[in-house]
């Protein structure tokens, strides 16, 4: 198979004489890969229902003669202006109901329906002009979907009190679920009811979180309509999406939506220069984006220079390009080609600069280029299939940002970042999996920080321990139900049998630590504390398999050493013994890839000997790898 690499071009941001030379520079860097049409909805179609494609034709045909294929972003996110001017519940409300002026982009309603039909009539006359070009490559699902602003206009507050009848059917339900008795705030009709927040308060927990849920729906069934729209009329087109899921101010619930229009997971890859600690979760957003759909990344935005930053630490950039791909990713596409003259991001620094000259960061992709052709003669791209899951819960992100909560100290960010940071230290792949629909079998699921426990994910984690499966399940889990009420019964809600346990209290002996008293019933102490003899890690034997939990909040330390302890029970695919600080995986058998992911050179103790197939040499027994350098090891002999 093939790895693919190109940039981001905005060719409407620059002059038609200057497309070909682009063009042409892009060839000879070797670039395979061009992604366009993204944020320019109105250089299509500047006016209701005029287009003007011709001069994206002529950019279609220079990439087509160039032999480099284009990912062709449907743009529809941000709006024109004279989608604004005709749809007025397009427009975002404040959260006082008043309409905001779009002075910047992403300030629509993707879930409003006149947005959507403009919209949606585009994306159908943008697949069938370019469908069978011969320069297509595939389609993107517009940019960052999901990066937008909570309305709270009239329209919205209309479509959320539909959603809530849709939902709950009676008046008395939704009251029963949000607890409205509690400070005297009964709702006599779905008419009353109003967003949970204004300008000066939070409503209920309970109200607040289905508030999310609904700016989540209209959001994820947009884009599943963008999907199908495509594909009702180009069945045989790929498609991807930087949509941005993970959004703290809006975002979806990309594990409930992925199926519906996730064909190759596409993500936009930033990381920080000169943290080099980040390099150990940066990956945790593709691993998101990955789920269960067994296919590749498609990083169709990558970091080229940076906000403010011309180039980072000189190597860093191609470790992390050459890391990428132990994370499956197959594409690269740099964001961005050439250095923006104008707008917000006028000094995010691309590959070339504002005189339209190359720099150091195309230097690094012309290197690189070169480099992917060598190793996709390999086992490239490479796409394992992990022994371990961890699930991912969206209502936990959501209950612990709630506004006036008091409880949870670890954001939902930091406890996924600490998983990544766990396998990073394992040099293990793993899933993110939704429980309530698990397509693989796994031996080990992790459940981090899983605040919201319903009755059927509780079902589906009984049966997979009983059946013979192990559990992990960290503090704070359990705690609330599908309402974000906290349970009546004893917790672990739902699954304290499983786990043979009960949550008794809690302590906070600062510094952000927190740690649950577990009192053990039918559950083992797997790791007791040496001062006071407390239950730090409890293991329950519940009927074939193993449920464990943790006291405290998710920790990357306590997981790793959990999991090793547990990889001979479990029967986990071994690995090999590296440096720390060295990412490892046999891609395929007798080929390793090694990332140097450290500022150091580190010797590595090869299983025989055999070639690098990047620095061109044979090698026995021992190689070092130079700080952030990466190789793939060929094994000619192996040690008996």
């Amino acid at each position: 198979m093939s790895l693919y690499i190109g940039a981001n071009y905005h060719p409407h941001d620059w002059p038609r004489e200057r497309w070909p030379i682009d063009v042409e520079m892009m060839k000879k860097a070797g670039f395979t890969t061009v992604r366009l049409g993204h944020l320019c909805w109105d250089s299509f179609e500047p006016d209701n229902g005029v287009y003007t494609f011709e001069w994206f034709d002529e950019v279609m045909g220079l990439f087509a003669d160039a032999g480099i294929g284009v990912v062709l972003d449907i743009s529809m996110h941000p709006a024109p202006m004279w989608v604004h001017c005709l749809c007025k519940g397009c427009n975002i409300g404040g959260i006082n109901g008043d309409y905001q002026y779009p002075v910047r982009r992403y300030m629509e309603d993707v879930s409003d329906p006149g947005y959507q039909h403009y919209a949606l009539r585009f994306a159908k006359t943008l697949v069938n002009r370019y469908k069978d070009h011969p320069a297509l490559f595939a389609f993107g699902l517009c940019n960052e979907l999901g990066w937008c602003h909570r309305s709270h206009s009239a329209e919205s507050r209309a479509r959320f009190i539909d959603w809530l009848r849709k939902k709950y059917g009676t008046i008395e339900r939704l009251n029963q679920a949000w607890a409205t008795q509690r400070w005297c705030r009964r709702l006599l009709s779905f008419e009353q009811v109003g967003f949970p927040e204004t300008e000066e308060e939070a409503g209920s927990p309970e109200a607040w979180l289905d508030m999310r849920r609904f700016f989540s729906d209209g959001v994820g069934e947009f884009i599943t309509a963008l999907q199908k729209t495509v594909k009702e009329n180009a069945q045989e087109k790929p498609t991807t999406s930087n949509h941005y899921a993970e959004n703290p101010s809006m975002g979806f619930d990309y594990m409930k939506y992925y199926e519906g229009f996730v064909e190759y997971p596409g993500v936009g890859y930033y990381f920080n220069y000169y943290d080099i600690e980040n390099i150990r979760y940066v990956n945790t957003e593709m691993q998101h984006r990955i789920a269960e759909t067994d296919r590749p990344m498609w990083c169709i935005e990558y970091q080229t220079g940076g906000f403010g930053i011309h180039h980072g630490r000189p190597g860093v950039l191609r470790m992390m390009m050459l890391y990428s791909l132990l994370c499956r990713n197959q594409m690269i596409l740099g964001w961005t080609w050439r250095t923006m003259l104008a707008g917000e991001e006028q000094f995010v620094v691309g590959l070339l600069e504002h005189d339209g000259l190359p720099n150091v960061n195309f230097d690094t992709y012309v290197q690189v280029a070169g480099e992917f052709k060598k190793l996709e003669q390999y086992a490239f791209p490479y796409n394992p299939v992990p022994e371990i899951g961890v699930a991912h819960s969206y209502d936990a992100d959501w209950v612990i940002q709630y506004p006036n909560n008091i409880q949870f100290k670890q954001d939902y960010k930091t406890c996924m970042r600490e998983i990544s940071r766990t396998f990073y230290q394992l040099n293990r792949d793993y899933n993110i999996i939704n429980l309530k629909r698990v397509k693989h079998d796994y031996k080990l699921i992790i459940l981090p920080s899983y605040l919201v426990m319903t009755q059927e994910e509780a079902d589906y984690i009984r049966q997979f321990v009983q059946k013979g499966g192990y559990v992990i399940m960290t503090a704070y889990s359990a705690t609330l139900d599908e309402h974000s009420q906290a349970f009546a019964c004893t917790r672990p809600g739902r699954l304290a049998d499983v786990f043979g346990i009960r949550i008794g209290g809690y302590e906070r002996p600062g510094d952000g630590q927190y740690y649950e008293e577990i009192e053990q019933r039918e559950a083992m102490a797997f790791e007791t504390d040496p001062q006071t003899g407390a239950c730090l890690v409890s293991c329950n034997q519940y009927g074939k398999g193993k449920a464990f939990y943790t006291s405290g909040q998710m920790d990357h330390v306590v997981m790793t050493e959990v999991i090793r302890r547990l990889e001979g029970e479990l029967g986990l695919t071994a690995v090999m013994t590296v440096p720390e600080g060295i990412q490892v995986r046999e891609i395929a058998e007798g080929q390793y890839y090694f990332v140097n992911t450290t500022d150091k050179p580190l010797q590595i103790t090869l299983p025989g000997e055999g070639q690098l197939v990047l620095h061109d040499m044979q090698v026995c027994d021992t190689v070092t790898l130079n700080a952030f350098d990466a190789d793939l090891f060929l094994v000619q002999t192996k040690q008996m």
